[in-house]
């Protein structure tokens, strides 16, 4: 093996590299289609069923993943007596409004008890101000 030989990839280092590349360009650009087409500039869906963040056909509307955990984060429910809470993601699954799946989060009490499950879709154009009722966001 000569120096020069080091420094080049293999071709199957290189086919991944293309590969996952190719990958993520396409993702990013499907979530941008679902944005443009599907996505608002409002708080919450137009048409949307059922009560605000409770609803799977009314999720709170954010603008990626990432955003979600933040948001969570943020989420602070103000039932007199409540406690802190910590959240887990159960699933994603398909509703009325929008073909992007919508995701499903509990809330979870000190004790391990389900104190909530809320819906987010986080496909939307901007980041929803609205919270749920018996909710409100702490400052960032």
């Amino acid at each position: 093996m000569g120096i020069f030989n080091f420094f080049r990839k293999n071709k199957k280092e290189s086919l991944e590299v293309t590969s996952s590349t190719d990958f993520m360009a396409k993702m990013e650009a499907m979530v941008k289609k679902i944005k443009e087409e599907e996505g608002t500039d409002n708080d919450e869906l137009p048409n949307h069923v059922g009560e605000y963040g409770y609803s799977k056909d009314n999720p709170i509307l954010l603008t990626s993943v990432s955003e979600s955990r933040k948001y969570l984060n943020r989420l602070i429910y103000i039932k007199p007596g409540s406690s802190q809470y910590t959240w887990e993601r159960t699933g994603s699954m398909k509703c009325s409004i929008v073909s992007a799946p919508i995701d499903e989060y509990n809330l979870i009490d000190a004790n391990s008890n389900i104190v909530k499950t809320i819906y987010i879709w986080p496909y939307n154009r901007i980041n929803s101000k609205k919270v749920p009722d018996g909710f409100g966001l702490m400052n960032e």
